[in-house]
């Protein structure tokens, strides 16, 4: 702390003026500082924050994108063969699931290309209209 030599009455004042701007200034800056960590803290917070910084890597939104189609097309399998229905519906379901992310995995850069261009024409026809 500095020591400044206070002469008067009137620099008494202004010097406690002073300190109470700087106590207020300093105790924002804490609140802002306590903030900023308890939200770091929060579990939802810094799953999205790790989920960004994955997102920003290219193989990993491949891998993603693939893994979501597969669940996609397994869950449609599902509703529609009726897995758990009957042996029958177990087989056909368990073959066209080996089939269709044989066929995901093959073919997925296409697959995201045919649906990056539909949403680039939707979004078009959009504007136009």
């Amino acid at each position: 702390m500095e020591h400044i030599e206070i002469n008067s009455h009137t620099e008494l004042v202004m010097r406690i003026m002073h300190l109470k701007q700087e106590k207020f200034r300093q105790e924002e800056e804490i609140k802002y500082s306590i903030k900023e960590f308890l939200y770091s803290l929060n579990p939802i917070t810094a799953a999205k924050k790790y989920l960004h910084e994955l997102a920003d890597d290219n193989v990993v939104k491949y891998d993603f994108a693939k893994m979501g189609l597969n669940l996609a097309a397994n869950l449609i399998i599902t509703r529609i063969l009726g897995k758990n229905s009957s042996f029958k519906g177990i087989l056909s379901a368990l073959l066209v699931e080996k089939l269709s992310t044989s066929f995901i995995n093959n073919n997925l850069s296409k697959i995201i290309s045919g649906f990056s261009r539909r949403m680039h024409r939707n979004k078009e026809e959009e504007l136009n209209q």
